[in-house]
């Protein structure tokens, strides 16, 4: 083999490498079915409690989001801490996915500190959860849509753009009950389910 040959073979490979980086599975289901799934829970919580349907009153909620909250984060530091090294977590998709999503909870983060402080200072601006909820799930629109299209990820795409819409008849019905029902459906839809099908995608931890 001339060394020509040989070079050619040599870049033949790293490309293929590269390809095969670019492609490499989303490692992030477990995250997005751990939290798509407690806030499908949460937000149905909520509407039963909000519309009165479980006879208690109003100051449950803050009860059951501190539950919820808890739960969740428990829920992520137990899978941050028990998940194994797999191959592909440095392709493109993976660390856009990484990025985007953190970015969302510190956005959400600031945003629920505000209205928490106002409420507590003040004893109004309690329609701030109700449009929290437009927020979140644009939120996980825009994180499913710009990770679909840098994976190449049709379904994720399309879960993307159904949160986006879902966002939209969030905005419409916000300060009803029945906004929460939407977050819900959202959240299941849009975050679990793709999440769920990322789980069952992802590589062994060997190659």
């Amino acid at each position: 083999m001339t060394r020509t040959d040989s070079l050619s073979s040599d870049l033949a490979y790293v490309r293929d490498l590269a390809e095969a980086g670019q492609n490499a599975p989303l490692l992030g289901g477990r995250f997005l079915a751990w939290w798509g799934g407690l806030m499908t829970l949460a937000y149905v919580g909520h509407f039963l409690i909000s519309s009165g349907m479980l006879g208690v009153g109003p100051q449950t909620l803050w009860i059951w989001w501190a539950g919820m909250v808890g739960l969740g984060l428990a829920g992520q530091f137990l899978l941050q801490a028990s998940i194994p090294a797999k191959p592909g977590a440095s392709s493109a998709g993976n660390q856009v996915q990484s990025t985007l999503w953190t970015c969302a909870g510190f956005v959400l983060f600031a945003y629920f500190v505000g209205v928490i402080a106002r409420v507590a200072l003040f004893k109004d601006g309690w329609e701030g959860f109700n449009w929290s909820v437009p927020m979140v799930i644009g939120l996980y629109g825009l994180g499913q849509f710009v990770t679909g299209l840098i994976a190449r990820q049709p379904a994720l795409r399309f879960a993307g753009t159904a949160a986006l819409c879902g966002a939209a008849v969030a905005g419409a019905l916000s300060g009803t009950d029945y906004v929460w029902l939407v977050g819900a459906g959202v959240a299941f839809i849009a975050v679990c389910v793709p999440g769920l099908a990322m789980l069952r995608n992802e590589p062994g931890t060997t190659v």
